[in-house]
């Protein structure tokens, strides 16, 4: 797996992460579910939708063909009602249009019929009766002598015929300009044909009642599949029927709408008057099923979210200390001992962690164990030094703690303090052991030891903040330091806080040609360097906060209470004292 480095260690690309790992099959089974439940549930919807469509056609025209037969019985109760009237034969028979006209005006308007006439023997109206629909039971009379005998219904009775459904007869005709479905039957005399009765009911008001009972649109047919009347409101010649069988089903489109046509034969007592169709718009089957759809969709959206949302939640309660351990263990292999796992889990990641955390304290321990014993075999040749680098070690971590450092860089100072003169192995004794003054040449080599230093330690891995300071801890801010003469802009934090140290605890030990300074006396000398532009004021300011705490610690652990094996001094190696020799 490829890492790459953040602030925080090196980390696998986050889609190779445990928790995508996770989640990733859980967030593809989700979609996965979400889609195939919403196209079932869909398709499920729809197929639901497609039957009560059906369903709701064929009750429509179930409906109309009721319809027309309730019409027919209504046009024949009324029918029946003048024709068996007393006096209406005989008055007939007379040609007395106005007992007819008595007679018929009270029965239809108790049954409410749209038109009544009665036609003499010739088929020639004698008193009739229409009410328009606009004003409820107010009905004008029809003119009378007007010929009625070419209507088939009429016809029919007037010659006598009859089938099987008796001798009434109905149809649909145009009477005064207007497409009627008329009922027309004989008025008996002696078995003689008085006249006729005919009830009629204008189309437009038929198909009317049939909408409001079938909540469809209705279209009636002649015989020959040509439209005569329709709630549609188009014109008849684009409503024709080209054919086909009773249940035969049809889409058209009117005013820009799609609609499903179901066609059947339209009977009236056993007769085929023609052909009807009832249209249901197929537009509520695709706004519901993209209703539907849209619904869905957005319900199983949510719940995808929702549970990849938990799922996250869950793999990153589960992955994020796992995660953390790993870190801690990427930033412990590139060398940071002082990488801890913050974990604090009861479970098994927590022991890992508590494992992982335990052994890296061991290395960090015996790392620096092991750097002590080594600065110490380094002191151990300078008796005036012994146990100074493991001081300058704690002081510098002492001093990058006040200035807030984390606990990695206060490793780092530690560490550099303890190898910060590890140099000086390659220094002859004759030169680093030299009791008397050091002559130009000799100082030179003296100051050869940081960069010494720097090449023993190429061979091993460690940070460049520990090399800055073996490398740079005499340097000086004006650049008037050694070994590179590198000033401000150059040096960072670590070397000037372990120049700090390294100056304060040569200052602070005995010496063979000096007693120990007080800790006046040797910040007064760090704080004239601060002015002087030679050390970091900072630094120097945050020493003279902690000296005192740095005394005491001092004086309580032995490690940092080793004093030098002091000789007499003797007036060969006076002038060390003014700084003559490295410290």
């Amino acid at each position: 797996m490829q890492f790459r480095r953040t602030a925080s260690g090196l980390i696998a690309p986050a889609f190779q992460h445990i928790r995508w790992k996770i989640v990733g099959p859980y967030l593809l089974l989700t979609l996965v579910g979400a889609f195939v439940g919403t196209y079932i549930v869909t398709e499920l919807v729809t197929g639901s939708l497609d039957d009560r469509f059906t369903n709701q056609l064929a009750e429509a025209a179930r409906v109309t063909e009721d319809s027309a037969v309730r019409q027919e019985q209504k046009h024949l109760e009324t029918l029946r009602a003048i024709a068996f009237t007393e006096g209406l034969q005989e008055a007939t028979a007379a040609g007395d249009a106005s007992s007819v006209a008595d007679i018929i005006l009270p029965i239809a308007a108790n049954d409410g019929a749209a038109r009544v006439e009665v036609l003499d023997s010739a088929g020639t109206v004698l008193a009739g009766y229409v009410n328009h629909g606009d004003r409820e039971l107010e009905y004008e009379p029809v003119t009378a002598g007007l010929d009625r005998s070419g209507l088939g219904p009429v016809s029919a009775v007037l010659t006598g015929s009859a089938d099987e459904g008796g001798d009434k007869f109905a149809g649909f005709v145009e009477q005064d300009g207007t497409t009627m479905f008329l009922t027309a039957g004989p008025i008996l005399e002696n078995d003689r044909i008085a006249g006729v009765v005919v009830v009629s009911t204008p189309l437009v008001q038929y198909l009317k009642a049939i909408q409001s009972e079938a909540l469809a649109q209705v279209t009636l047919y002649d015989p020959t599949g040509a439209a005569i009347g329709s709630t549609f409101a188009a014109d008849n010649a684009e409503l024709a029927f080209n054919g086909g069988e009773p249940g035969t089903r049809e889409t058209i489109t009117l005013f820009g709408r799609e609609y499903e046509l179901c066609y059947g034969q339209l009977k009236i007592r056993g007769e085929e008057l023609g052909w009807y169709s009832v249209g249901l718009p197929t537009s509520f089957i695709t706004s519901a099923q993209g209703t539907t759809r849209a619904r869905l969709g957005t319900m199983f959206a949510v719940g995808a979210l929702l549970i990849l949302g938990i799922g996250i939640y869950m793999a990153r309660a589960i992955t994020q200390p796992l995660l953390r351990l790993v870190r801690s263990a990427v930033q412990l292999g590139g060398g940071d001992l002082t990488a801890r796992a913050d974990v604090h889990s009861r479970d098994e990641v927590g022991v890992l962690a508590r494992t992982f955390n335990e052994m890296a304290g061991r290395l960090e321990r015996q790392h620096l164990a092991t750097l002590g014993a080594l600065v110490s075999a380094i002191d151990a040749r300078d008796p005036y030094t012994r146990g100074h680098s493991v001081r300058v070690g704690h002081l510098s971590m002492d001093l990058g703690r006040e200035m807030g450092m984390d606990r990695g860089q206060l490793h780092y100072l530690q560490v550099g303090g303890y190898l910060h003169d590890i140099g000086k192995i390659g220094i002859r004794d004759a030169v680093l052991l030299k009791p008397g003054t050091l002559t130009p040449e000799e100082r030179e080599i003296v100051e050869q030891h940081p960069l010494i230093g720097l090449d023993i330690l190429s061979h091993i891995e460690l940070p460049p903040e520990v090399r800055a300071i073996v490398g740079q801890h005499h340097e000086k801010l004006d650049g008037s330091g050694y070994p590179f003469g590198i000033g401000d802009a150059e040096l960072t934090a670590y070397p000037r806080i372990a120049a700090v140290a390294d100056i304060y605890d040569a200052l602070s030990t005995s010496r063979p040609y000096r007693s120990a300074m007080s800790i006046e006396e040797a910040l007064a000398i760090l704080q004239k360097e601060a002015m002087s532009g030679l050390l970091d004021s900072d630094v120097v300011a945050n020493m003279s906060r902690i000296v005192e705490a740095w005394e005491a610690r001092r004086q309580k652990e032995p490690a940092l209470n080793a004093m030098p094996i002091l000789m007499q001094p003797t007036g060969r190696n006076v002038g060390r004292a003014r700084g003559q020799r490295s410290a």
